[in-house]
């Protein structure tokens, strides 16, 4: 059995031949935006960050307050779909972000606005308070 080993193994002298050349990083990775990955992000690839991250400590920790917060403000930025569920991406004037899910608004800390609802259907996404305002959003496609 060991005849057959050695027997099966490659010559000694056995050359490798590359047919192609090293690929550099420059000619591999073309990205399709040059945004720096360092800038804080925000909706449509835009690069007007605010340059900085807001803590908790900067945004409050009790979350949207139900005396100041109005559903009217609110824009419909995105609707997005998988196999399970619908999410819409709203934002309001000051460029807080919050999300509605499962009928529930949250906001960009995941704490669920008090007193709001709502239902995404197609391309509209229709909020409710407690006290029975009704305010309806369309998303609007891109100029």
């Amino acid at each position: 059995m060991t005849a057959f080993l050695i027997s099966c193994a490659a010559p000694a002298g056995a050359q490798v031949a590359v047919s192609t050349p090293p690929v550099t990083v420059d000619q591999a990775y073309h990205p399709a935006s040059s945004r720096d990955p360092l800038v804080a992000s925000t909706m449509y690839g835009d690069q007007k960050g605010t340059g900085k991250l807001r803590s908790k400590k900067d945004a409050g920790e009790q979350g949207v307050s139900k005396d100041t917060f109005t559903i009217y403000g609110l824009t419909l930025t995105g609707i997005m779909a998988d196999a399970r569920s619908r999410q819409a991406l709203l934002k309001d004037a000051a460029g807080n972000l919050y999300t509605l899910k499962a009928g529930r608004l949250v906001d960009s800390e995941k704490r669920t606005v008090p007193g709001v609802s709502g239902v995404i259907k197609g391309k509209q996404v229709t909020l409710m308070t407690d006290d029975k305002k009704v305010h309806q959003l369309s998303l609007r496609e891109r100029e």
